[in-house]
């Protein structure tokens, strides 16, 4: 009987012991699943933060470039420049307005709207947010961007009130302004005439000189712009820069625009000659050549990033050229309200095509090309070799013509 008993309160204890496991291992199964989803609502919101500093970023990009391209076409079109063209880009982005009126180009494209859009996009995933924004600022940062800041407090939130997230952040981003319209030659123009702002990829390599050597040919110098070739078999190097080693024994060395050759050929060709030892190996065939003869002196100098870059009127850094916000403004030099606002250079400039402009408007032919230079009817400027040859309107002015290595191949 003693036993039986002691064997059911054995029996009990075991059973209150394992209810006791069995409620304990629930318990923490159910306390793991609620961390695993406290982590997970935690990693979401984390991400979240992430997506939206991207998404502004973005957003704060795209809406000032727009209204950089708002701002563009007003000043364009009434051919007034802006007072404070910082001030304005800040009321396009901010406010959609353009002046104080409605500006269509903004329409959903301003930061407030992504603010709003972006609290619902948060409802969607669970989270309700909430963005409390500052004054944008709209300053320059070098010669081909602006800085946009604003500052921001983020409050995001679980809906179930799982987890928060409150930060501050002065959100930075650069704007390029490059493949906008630039305004100073509409507004000096009259609205004739646009150019696209586009970084030179020949920045710092212009020019190159290939060889020197004796010249001759001429008297008492010339030059002479045409394309290599080193077939020797007439007519097929006629009007082109022949590239020989013995030019003497060429049947009618006279047609070809000008010669290259590693043998003097000591006065008996009529056409313009540079001499070196060197020449066939380091004068490439089919490559486009400035030969320059200067009394005795031969010179072969390779010119077309220079010419590219003046047919497509990119632009480089200047030191006195207006910036993008001057522009806007119709000034052609930098404000010291704009340099002051950065330690980076922040000016423009480039060669305007005057074979470009309307007929209705007048061309000054001898001046200077660089852009801010003829606008505010700057100085003139010299003809370049081989390239005012078949450019006659273009010039470059004494202050500019090392810049863009061009000082010794002026007419």
């Amino acid at each position: 009987m003693r036993k039986g008993i002691m064997f059911s309160v054995v029996l009990f204890f075991l059973a209150i012991t394992l209810v006791g496991l069995i409620a304990i291992q629930r318990s923490l199964v159910s306390y793991r699943r609620e961390r695993i989803h406290i982590e997970m609502r935690i990693k979401s919101l984390n991400n979240m933060y992430d997506s939206l500093i991207r998404d502004a970023g973005s957003t704060l990009e795209t809406s000032l470039r727009r209204a950089m391209n708002a701002a563009f076409n007003n000043v364009s079109a009434e051919g007034v420049g802006l007072s404070k063209a910082n001030e304005t880009l800040r009321e396009l982005v901010m406010d959609g307005k353009f002046n104080g009126d409605v500006e269509e180009l903004m329409e959903n494209a301003t930061f407030p709207y992504w603010v709003e859009k972006i609290a619902q996009v948060g409802i969607l995933k669970g989270f309700y947010i909430d963005i409390t924004y500052y004054e944008l600022e709209v300053k320059p940062y070098d010669s081909f961007n602006l800085l946009a800041q604003i500052e921001m407090d983020i409050n995001i939130t679980d809906i179930n009130e799982v987890a928060a997230l409150n930060r501050s952040i002065l959100l930075k981003k650069l704007v390029s302004v490059e493949g906008l319209e630039d305004p100073l030659y509409p507004l000096y123009t009259g609205g004739f005439t646009t150019n696209t702002i586009e970084m030179s990829p020949h920045i710092g390599n212009y020019t190159q000189l290939l060889l020197t050597g004796d010249g001759g040919g001429c008297v008492p110098s010339c030059y002479e712009y045409g394309i290599t070739t080193n077939d020797t078999t007439f007519p097929n190097f006629e009007d082109k820069i022949l590239v020989v080693s013995n030019a003497v024994i060429v049947p009618n060395i006279q047609f070809a625009k000008a010669v290259i050759c590693e043998l003097d050929p000591g006065g008996a060709i009529a056409v313009p000659y540079v001499v070196n030892p060197g020449a066939t190996s380091q004068i490439p065939n089919g490559m486009n050549v400035l030969v320059d003869i200067v009394g005795v002196q031969g010179r072969v100098w390779y010119i077309d990033n220079f010419k590219e870059h003046v047919d497509n009127s990119y632009y480089q850094s200047s030191t006195a050229g207006a910036s993008y916000l001057d522009r806007l403004e119709k000034k052609t030099t930098i404000q010291s309200k704009y340099r002051d606002q950065t330690d980076k250079g922040i000016g423009l400039e480039s060669f305007i095509d005057k074979s470009r402009i309307s007929q209705e408007i007048p061309i000054d032919v001898d001046r200077t090309n660089i852009d801010y230079l003829y606008f505010s009817f700057g100085p003139d400027g010299d003809r370049v070799k081989g390239i005012s040859t078949t450019s006659n309107w273009f010039r470059v002015d004494s202050s500019h013509q090392q810049n863009y290595s061009v000082d010794q191949i002026i007419e």
